[in-house]
């Protein structure tokens, strides 16, 4: 397989619009054939320095293989048989994602993930991204009618402070529990059985043992999963985090902070270059320097503070000075002792958990044989390529991008925006030009055709300065007599026109495909998916 030519180019990547269709690049997907091109730059770029005091990316390779897959299995084996897991020397294919209630577009990279591990004789890995900030304890539906559609949210829990999902537990039981039947309730007019009734209890269940929220939403999840026929298995990002071969990679990074810095950013302003982006928040925000401490792509918080901040180190031969650069402040040693130090951190109640770049940069590089990725981190991940090739001297493994679009199986009418464009023109030329906007009966009124007439006679004798103001008061005023005489059929025409608007806006929130998983009928989505998946392949 030829390697792609390096450097960060504008790549435009959308979502398919239609119910039942997929993206899935590269297209056609050898899965075989990437995971050997990736094991080819792997082994090319094996004495590559990535980890604490030079360890080299193939011993990290090593050792990540051998903590995920023991970790994995004594995840899963928390909430469900483990007998019968896969166990594999063959590659790991690796997706991820936060913990929430996502819409199925999101849930079809576990699916596609599983049929290629399939295919290859691997094992599928989804790896849950604990360390981003829960989002409000709701998920969008509708209520309603289908010919009166309107959005509606419904709570699973009462709001709390905005914290990670590893920090997030429920606020309420009642509201947790009375979760489901409101959402079936709610969705009802639309949906007969939504997937809800059968994946909720099990989410009571997880919370009811003590598991935070993001991960009773997963078991719910992976348990589905299981009675689907996937052998997905799932790992908690933050378990990962404590691992020895995570910690020497950050403290390779905190101890060349400012080199990774330079980096980082150079990488991230040529994306925004290349995709012409002004915003200093996108993709991602730059890393900062400031009174000797560097900032590096790792968040921080602790047990007594919750709320996620950035990182920032000020190195020195003989320590590192960790702080959040508010209230927070820690000394590591700066020797070999370092891995040990960041590894007991969470024991000790403080979390240090890496940003989204740095996310991928170690799941892609270190934990993985094949990474499968949405729409908004394949996008992102450019810049994690380059970093690759910039900081570590390194060709990037190639990763999958796929998504996919489900629609929930409400019947609605079929008009398109270009209907409401028309009523839109015809209404400007009732404004500005109304001899355009009427109807054929207008042209045998004699008064019609006079003012007509008059028209006609000034747009054929167009003055010079000065009589030009009157010429053109006269033409206001004849246009003026023209639009009151088609008054009435004019205001027909936005009685129509705004009957459409209504329509298309109940059009697009039906068709939407954010809808959470939970309100979908599950054997149609559960075949879809599959479907999709198979055909990938």
């Amino acid at each position: 397989m030829t390697a792609e030519q390096p450097g960060i180019r504008y790549q435009r990547i959308r979502a398919p619009r239609s119910h039942g269709e997929s993206l899935v690049q590269p297209s056609p997907l050898d899965a075989a054939g990437l995971i050997a091109e990736n094991g080819s730059r792997f082994s090319a770029a094996g004495d590559c320095v990535l980890g604490h005091r030079g360890l080299k990316l193939d011993t990290l390779r090593r050792q990540a293989r051998e903590d995920i897959l023991r970790i994995v299995q004594q995840h899963v084996s928390n909430y469900c048989d483990a007998s019968n897991l896969p166990v594999t020397h063959g590659p790991v294919i690796m997706t991820g994602h936060q913990p929430a209630l996502y819409h199925p577009g999101v849930w079809f990279k576990n699916f596609l993930a599983d049929r290629v591990a399939s295919r290859v004789k691997g094992i599928a890995i989804n790896v849950i991204i604990d360390n981003d900030v829960a989002p409000a304890p709701s998920i969008s539906a509708l209520s309603g009618t289908p010919d009166d559609p309107r959005p509606a949210r419904v709570a699973y829990d009462q709001p709390g402070p905005r914290v990670a999902w590893e920090m997030t537990y429920v606020a309420s039981l009642e509201t947790l529990r009375s979760f489901a039947r409101r959402v079936e309730e709610t969705i009802q007019p639309f949906v007969a059985q939504p997937l809800v009734t059968h994946f909720w209890p099990q989410v009571i269940r997880e919370v009811e043992s003590g598991k935070p929220l993001g991960l009773a939403f997963s078991a719910a999840r992976n348990h589905l999963e299981k009675s689907f026929g996937l052998r997905i298995l799932d790992i908690p990002l933050s378990q990962l985090c404590q691992m020895e071969w995570f910690c020497r990679i950050a403290a390779n990074i905190l101890s060349n902070a400012r080199g990774y810095r330079y980096a980082y950013n150079h990488c991230v302003h040529q994306y925004r270059d290349v995709h012409k982006i002004h915003s200093t928040s996108h993709p991602v925000p730059d890393l900062g320097e400031e009174d000797g401490f560097v900032e590096v792509p790792f968040w921080v918080w602790t047990k007594e503070i919750a709320s996620r901040r950035g990182l920032w180190v000020s190195v020195s031969l003989s320590k590192l000075v960790l702080s959040d650069r508010e209230s927070w402040q820690i000394e590591l040693p700066h020797d070999d002792d370092l891995v040990a130090s960041l590894q007991a951190l969470t024991k000790n109640g403080i979390y240090i958990r890496p940003r989204a770049l740095m996310t991928t940069t170690i799941l892609r590089l270190v934990a993985s044989d094949l990474f499968v990725h949405g729409i908004g981190g394949a996008k992102y991940d450019q810049v994690t390529d380059e970093i690759s090739r910039f900081y570590f001297g390194m060709q990037p493994p190639i990763f999958v991008t796929s998504t996919a679009t489900a629609q929930l199986p409400i019947e609605r009418l079929n008009w398109s925006p270009n209907v409401l464009r028309e009523f839109d023109g015809r209404l400007r030329d009732a404004e500005f030009n109304p001899d355009r906007a009427i109807d054929d009966a207008m042209e045998d009124d004699p008064k019609w055709q006079s003012l007509l007439e008059q028209k006609s006679r000034l747009l054929a004798n167009v003055p010079k300065f000065p009589e030009k103001r009157l010429w053109h008061r006269r033409l206001q005023e004849v246009n003026s007599k023209l639009r009151n005489e088609i008054a009435e059929p004019v205001a027909r025409l936005r009685i129509e026109r705004d009957k459409i608007a209504r329509q298309l806006q109940q059009k697009q929130l039906l068709t939407s495909r954010e809808y959470s998983l939970l309100l979908f009928p599950e054997e149609g989505l559960r075949n879809l998916l599959l479907d999709l998946a198979e055909k990938a392949i």
